[in-house]
């Protein structure tokens, strides 16, 4: 499906300009207009940039020690001062190592992407936050997407019943 970014505005969070550049570059070839895709390389400067422009995605890379991406994350997720709590925040990460994946997810991030990746990867990501967002849970512990995974089209009884069903006869 083709979308119009023309209005989007994009934040890439990076810890190096040429990987910006490279998620800039893809950005371009959805067409989003280069106007519209703001840099940052660290976190306060980061949430300063979401407050003062509410931007519509945010790209944040993993940003090693100590995990400062996560912390933007639920900074942005959970602080009295953020714009939108409910902005779709896609994450990139050079591991995908499951420990990350959770991390991630219990973070409130929308999506994760594994580098190197493609342009394709990131398009259908993108993708993937305009036409199946997850409802937002909002509680004491945790503000972010439902961390549940649906399954397309299920229509047996309830999953979990019949998980601890299976344990039990295995056990």
């Amino acid at each position: 499906m083709a979308y119009n970014f023309k209005d989007v505005k994009v934040l890439v969070v990076e810890s190096s300009v040429p990987m910006f550049q490279l998620v800039k570059g893809v950005l371009n070839l959805l067409t989003v207009p280069e106007k519209n895709i703001y840099a940052s390389y660290t976190v306060e400067d980061a949430f300063a940039a979401f407050c003062r422009m509410n931007h519509d995605l945010i790209i944040v890379d993993w940003l090693q020690n100590p995990d400062r991406g996560i912390q933007l994350t639920k900074i942005m997720r959970t602080d009295k001062t953020t714009p939108n709590p409910f902005v779709p925040i896609i994450m990139t990460a050079g591991s995908g190592h499951l420990s990350r994946v959770i991390r991630a997810r219990d973070a409130g991030i929308s999506e994760y992407l594994v580098k190197p990746f493609s342009a394709k990867s990131l398009a259908e990501r993108i993708v993937r936050v305009i036409e199946k967002q997850r409802q937002f849970v909002v509680c004491d512990t945790y503000v972010g997407p439902d961390r549940r995974v649906r399954t397309e089209g299920y229509q047996g009884p309830e999953r979990r019943e019949d998980h601890n069903k299976t344990i039990a006869v295995a056990s």
